[in-house]
């Protein structure tokens, strides 16, 4: 009766440790995949002229995220690579990006470089509010933390400008389409935005849905156009998700 006793405790603490052991991994995730974007558009500003693949990877852990996301236009033109991290609690985040541009003229190409006035990184500390169902609006609000030879003051390229960008964007539903309808403003001058005073840079409309390509396959198409009040643009770009 003992040695049965001894080994029912043993079978329970196994299975307890694999339970244990399983919960912990269910907390951990790993996402990669690529997108397709037919121009790479950012904030109302296009970087680059051509297509590009834009593939990126994701470590998820409880509320925290670690991403890699990288930018190449098929003419081997424009590129870029960012680092970041995201921290989630309910329905707010605060994220940071280093973003680095590799082969861009003028721009010192030392990746481990971070002096603040000779580096070829940009990196922005941003927060935001990522909306519910029962509130389908979503903020952001980000400042740009260093990168002088980006964004400097428009005035004085000895001094930094630490330009900020909001956007507000609403959240919707209609048939088997997700829309977004936003509208993103510096409320300062920006060398890196190309304004010189509060101005929308970024007001658009964007779509997006599920194609269905067999039973248990299906692509995220996006399309989104966008005006950039500001510079007097207007942009359509399309991105496929794989």
């Amino acid at each position: 009766m003992k040695i049965r006793v001894t080994v029912l405790l043993f079978l329970s603490m196994l299975a307890s440790g694999a339970f244990a052991q399983e919960t912990e991994v269910k907390k951990c995730d790993l996402s990669i995949g690529a997108d397709f974007a037919s121009m790479y558009l950012w904030r109302g500003i296009a970087l680059g002229t051509a297509p590009a693949i834009q593939p990126w990877g994701e470590f998820s852990y409880k509320g925290l995220t670690l991403g890699a996301w990288g930018s190449y236009e098929f003419t081997g033109e424009t590129k870029e690579i960012d680092l970041s991290a995201k921290y989630t609690r309910k329905d707010f985040s605060i994220l940071f990006f280093d973003m680095f541009f590799p082969d861009s003229p003028g721009l010192d190409q030392d990746y481990f470089n971070y002096n603040t006035h000779t580096t070829g990184h940009l990196s922005e500390l941003a927060l935001s509010y990522n909306g519910s169902e029962k509130i389908p609006f979503s903020l952001y609000g980000g400042v740009i933390l260093y990168g002088i030879p980006i964004d400097h003051q428009v005035g004085d390229t000895s001094a930094m400008n630490y330009s900020s960008y909001f956007e507000v964007n609403y959240l919707g539903k209609f048939k088997d389409f997700s829309y977004n309808v936003f509208a993103g403003f510096t409320p300062t001058e920006s060398y890196l935005y190309e304004t010189e005073k509060f101005s929308f840079i970024n007001v658009g409309l964007s779509a997006e849905k599920a194609i269905k390509i067999t039973s248990d396959f299906e692509i995220p198409v996006k399309l989104t156009l966008s005006t950039n009040p500001a510079s007097k643009k207007i942009f359509m770009a399309l991105l496929i998700s794989i």
